[in-house]
């Protein structure tokens, strides 16, 4: 208390040696401005460690597992906690798409409830969650994938975070996504492939394979084969228009195996890039304006 005490003459000393009027005034403005802080920050910082709130759009600080969609029937917070904890349990993603899909509700309902269990688990930020579903809602594939994000699979959820933020940061250049995750029966395998990101610029299509591993890891080549025909496979059938491009979201430190990447691609007239979900972005937009 003594300590508080001291803290408080020292700020309203502050204040007066500032000029910023009468040190009373002054302090009194001060210590509103700095209650409203300590307030918002003890929400933040929650007893559990998680994040539970943020600053929104009218400066005051929210809860992070706000609806982000205006639609009436967006589900309440605490139905969101549960449905991320149940979402995290072995199997439980299948659960919780199980229970969603039995109450019957509209496809943005569904979009905003996958993104705010997503942000409640930590894997998006509340931010990032919001823009979003600002540019990709409505998309084709955009829910299915959200729903696999909020898996219990870091890998898995590292791999379809990437393709999202790819789709996102191509709608907010101004790319149409065609789809996320697009079904895919290329005649090769033993079941339909997806197509991860589908995306039109001008005249353009682009079919995209997008993988998220790190500089140190190495993709299987008869895997990545497999996935370069694939793409082949649907220039073929959807015409001269497709540019199939493989994005890979590290370039691999392996020199002798990124020139095996590079040839099989080069082989097969495949686009090859490397870099972040925005940095591949700028890549496919240059693509589509050389052409």
């Amino acid at each position: 208390m003594a300590e508080t005490a001291s803290g408080m003459k020292g700020l309203r000393a502050g204040a007066a040696i500032l000029g910023v009027g009468d040190a009373s005034a002054s302090w009194s403005r001060l210590r509103l401005a700095l209650l409203g802080f300590v307030t918002a920050l003890a929400i933040v910082l929650a007893p559990s460690g998680e994040v539970r709130a943020f600053w929104g759009s009218t400066g005051k600080a929210v809860s992070v597992i706000a609806k982000i969609s205006k639609a009436s029937q967006a589900l309440p917070e605490n139905e969101i906690v549960r449905l991320a904890r149940l979402a995290a349990d072995t199997k439980g993603t299948a659960r919780a798409g199980e229970e969603l899909g039995r109450l019957n509700l509209p496809n943005e309902v569904l979009e905003d409830a996958f993104l705010r269990i997503a942000v409640h688990q930590g894997r998006i930020p509340r931010a990032e969650a919001e823009g979003m579903f600002s540019r990709l809602t409505g998309a084709p594939g955009f829910r299915t994938t959200l729903r696999k994000v909020v898996g219990n699979s870091e890998v898995g959820t590292a791999g379809h975070l990437y393709e999202l933020r790819l789709a996102d940061g191509a709608a907010g250049r101004g790319m149409k996504v065609l789809g996320i995750g697009e079904k895919f029966d290329d005649g090769l395998k033993r079941a339909p492939t997806d197509i991860d990101v589908l995306l039109e610029h001008g005249r353009t299509t682009f079919a995209i394979e997008a993988k998220n591993y790190a500089p140190t890891t190495l993709m299987p080549l008869d895997r990545y084969r497999a996935d370069l025909d694939s793409l082949v496979a649907y220039r073929k059938v959807h015409g001269k228009r497709v540019v199939p491009v493989f994005s890979m979201s590290n370039r691999p430190e392996d020199m002798r195996y990124l020139k095996l990447l590079q040839h099989e691609a080069k082989k097969r007239e495949v686009e090859l890039i490397f870099g972040s979900a925005e940095e591949s972005v700028e890549q496919i937009k240059l693509l589509g304006e050389l052409r």
